[in-house]
């Protein structure tokens, strides 16, 4: 199984690097790396390891050191991609997006910093980003919201009941995006409720907030969850007793 590998060359044609820059680059990776593991949902979030170093212009890979299922590699890959054109990827967390756009911000308006993500053969799929990546992905935050009632389907991933707005993240069943969920004292029960049961299904129904550009949920202001009833033989045989092909 492959593991998950972001290489990155700073100060590119110039010798080494200021260490004040070098431990604000440092650090914003982290930060990123650590909440990107965590909304794919890999093992030790915050295990990962740098190698592979080169001298002149700074070069260095950081890599998770456990493998990972295709799958997430993808993701990982795909939303890396997307971040690196200033986008907003549905696959991650909007904080976590902003981590790596706060990355591209410590950077100097007329740097340009190469970075790589790698395929399942090892194959480097190569990028730019500059402070521009972070000024482009400010712009498009701001952009006008479409407001809609209705409910998504999905599985609760993350709670942060201590934040100053209560929210979780639902992984959406159907195409597995994290959305934020806000929600209000009366509907923490239903929280609750849903987490009590491992791998609960819920309906969240509320308003729903989409991004115009990308015609993707942005967040919901939850006022209801439901459980979903579990899917069991009862129900099947019902349903092929209504097609006409029960076996009676």
């Amino acid at each position: 199984m492959p593991n998950l590998k972001l290489h990155i060359e700073l100060n590119k044609g110039k010798r080494g690097i200021a260490l004040d820059k070098l431990e604000k680059v440092v650090q914003e990776m982290r930060r990123f790396l650590e909440s990107m593991a965590d909304d794919i949902e890999l093992v030790e979030p915050e295990s990962w390891v740098s190698l592979d170093f080169t001298n002149g212009s700074l070069g260095f890979a950081t890599e998770h050191p456990h493998d990972v299922a295709a799958s997430k590699l993808s993701r990982f890959n795909d939303a890396i991609i997307a971040l690196a054109r200033s986008e907003f990827p549905n696959s991650i967390q909007r904080s976590t997006a902003n981590k790596f756009f706060d990355l591209a911000a410590t950077l100097e308006r007329s740097e340009t910093v190469e970075i790589s993500v790698f395929d399942e053969r090892h194959v480097s799929i190569p990028m730019q980003i500059s402070y521009e990546t972070y000024e482009v992905a400010r712009r498009i935050k701001v952009l006008p919201w479409r407001e809609s009632i209705g409910s998504i389907q999905g599985k609760i991933h993350s709670l942060y009941k201590e934040s100053k707005d209560p929210h979780f993240t639902l992984r959406e069943l159907s195409t597995e995006n994290l959305i934020r969920c806000n929600y209000g004292p009366d509907v923490y029960p239903d929280v609750i409720r849903a987490l009590s049961v491992n791998d609960q299904v819920i309906h969240v129904r509320g308003t729903i907030i989409t991004d115009t550009r990308g015609h993707s949920v942005h967040h919901v202001n939850v006022s209801e969850i439901r459980l979903a009833k579990p899917y069991g033989y009862e129900d099947v045989k019902r349903f092929l007793g209504a097609n006409g092909t029960d076996d009676r």
